[in-house]
Formats: structure tokens, sequence, C-alpha cells
């Protein structure tokens, strides 16, 4: 098998055949165009590692409810590309972060945990508060919508 697919690459490359397909064409990105500051904050808590230690799925077993709010409807979290499911917790579930903590707290705590949850494990992220960087904000836009779907929202 890996003979034969070496084989079509040889003969594709040697006859001047392009392999398109393999990536999608890089799009540049237009400058004037408006910046989603919810979809950037969402960017920054992926490329951030955020979801290696915080789920967003309030399951509905256990002490998740009592402890976390009301359970995630899976179809709620499957709509998301990537799902941000979470297979751990190191820190709290985020699904329903928006109704148990207002926004300056969780600025608070991005910048300076300990300051606000003495012995916390989590790292600061000071850095994204930055004077002119705008993904500390875009973050707590994301941060502040994460809750529950109500009448389909």
């Amino acid at each position: 098998m890996r003979r034969r697919l070496l084989l079509y690459v040889i003969v594709a490359l040697s006859s001047g055949v392009a392999l398109t397909g393999l990536r999608p064409p890089e799009q540049k990105a237009d400058p004037e165009a408006p910046v989603d500051i919810v979809a950037l904050g969402r960017e920054v808590y992926i490329s951030e590692g955020c979801i290696h230690c915080h789920s967003q799925f309030v399951r509905p077993v256990g002490q998740d409810a009592a402890l976390w709010g009301a359970p995630t409807p899976i179809h709620q979290a499957l709509s998301q590309e990537p799902v941000l499911i979470g297979n751990r917790r190191q820190g709290p579930d985020l699904a329903n972060v928006a109704l148990r903590r207002p926004r300056e707290w969780n600025r608070l705590h991005l910048i300076d945990p300990r300051s606000l949850m003495p012995g916390s494990r989590m790292p600061s992220y000071a850095h994204l508060f930055a004077t002119g960087d705008p993904r500390g904000p875009a973050l707590l836009n994301y941060l502040d919508q994460l809750k529950p779907e109500v009448n389909g929202d």
C-alpha cells in the first residue's frame, strides 16, 4: 500500500501535476472586516490551552448540577467546532460561568488567580491584558456568553 502511494506521488510530481485539495487555499484576513470579539475570545481560550484544565460540559450525573449549574444540553455542546466539552477538570467547569462569576471577577482572576483564590494552581494570564492587546477583553466576552441556552439562544 505504501509503495502504491509513493508511486502515485512520484508520478504526479514528475509529470508536473499539482497535488491540490490537500489543504484549503489560504485566505488573507480582510483588515476592514469587523472583528467578532466573542469568536476571538474563543480562539484565545483554545490557544491558551484553557480546555486542558476546564471542561465546558455540565454532566447530568453526580454533583455536577449542584456545583456548576444546569446540565449542558448535548446538542449545545456538540454544535461548536471544535467541541470544547473537555475530559477532565483541574479547575471548575466553565459551561455556566457567566451565571456564577461577574466579568470583573473573571478579569482579576485571569490576571492574578491567587489574589482571589489562595492556593490556586491556575497560572496568571496577565499578558493577555497588556495595553492594546485585544485578547484579554475578548476572552472575557467569550466567558460572558458561557451560560445555558434560553428559548433557543
